[in-house]
């Protein structure tokens, strides 16, 4: 992969840091100030079922954040856009809506197909998304 596009792909991946550090401290700063008393239980319902959602909403961009460090700390080590499993290049179309990715399209899919299909204890493969 080029200098230029490996550039490119870093302040990217920096962007993306940035918007996710920037919306978990909105999170974090709504649930501080969470101090409110619902009478109704519908209402009490709907504010839990709302906080729960940031929380795991927030929990996702956690993970995220650690993946966008793992990729910037691969740039520094000069193996960023090299497949974990086949040691080839990732291609740059991949990298561009994945930028965190550590598989190649081809060694991605095998992973995706080998997860799809599960072996039950009769020897018979079951799909896990057939149903």
């Amino acid at each position: 992969m080029e200098q230029q596009q490996v550039m490119m792909l870093t302040e990217m991946l920096k962007q993306m840091m940035r918007g996710i550090l920037a919306k978990s401290n909105v999170t974090i700063h709504c649930l501080a100030e969470e101090t409110v008393c619902h009478a109704d239980m519908a209402d009490r319902a709907a504010h839990e079922s709302d906080r729960n959602m940031m929380l795991i909403m927030s929990q996702r961009d956690r993970i995220m954040l650690e993946e966008i460090r793992n990729a910037l700390e691969r740039v520094e080590l000069g193996e960023y856009g090299i497949c974990f499993e086949c040691g080839e290049d990732i291609g740059l179309a991949r990298l561009m809506a994945q930028p965190t990715a550590t598989l190649c399209v081809h060694c991605k899919a095998a992973l995706e197909n080998e997860r799809m299909h599960v072996s039950n204890p009769y020897g018979a493969t079951e799909y896990l998304f057939d149903k």
